[in-house]
């Protein structure tokens, strides 16, 4: 592997969230990503010298909230995609790592007015998937990963 040297990133991200009612919010995210070398002479790598490329990301995220009656408190459901494009591995942009999808869901029930319990499942289909390639060597992204939580608000 050839250390490349300082890479600067020209890109946009974007993120729009709406209150759609009382009680659905929706988020929807948006990045672009397009990592240059500073450095512009050939290596032996790339003729024209190293670029990277990383791509691109959508994340639109969708939440709904079922009040609390006085006998329970708010129970809040949630669920979005991560879209990210295809990547490449090296600079020379020869290696490609495939695009992929993953599917999120959050569950939170306000159990008191200051504590709330949730619980977060990532890649919740369990795919399995490259996230990165470098020079050959494939790296897999994390698989389905579950999370509670318990919070107290003072």
């Amino acid at each position: 592997m050839e250390q490349i040297g300082k890479v600067g990133v020209r890109g946009i991200e974007l993120e729009g969230k709406a209150a759609i009612n009382d009680r659905v919010n929706l988020t929807l995210a948006y990045s672009y990503w397009m990592p240059k070398s500073a450095r512009t002479e050939p290596t032996a790598i790339s003729a024209t010298g190293p670029r990277a490329c990383r791509g691109i990301w959508h994340r639109p995220w969708l939440d709904y909230t079922v009040p609390g009656d006085g006998k329970r408190g708010d129970l809040t459901l949630g669920g979005g995609v991560r879209y990210i494009g295809q990547t490449y591995g090296d600079e020379a942009n020869t290696v490609s790592v495939a695009a992929y999808t993953l599917v999120d869901a959050a569950v939170s029930y306000k159990v008191m007015p200051d504590v709330t319990f949730a619980v977060n499942a990532t890649n919740l289909f369990d795919r399995k998937y490259v996230a990165s390639s470098y020079f050959g060597t494939e790296y897999y992204g994390d698989r389905r990963k579950v999370v509670g939580t318990l919070k107290y608000s003072w």
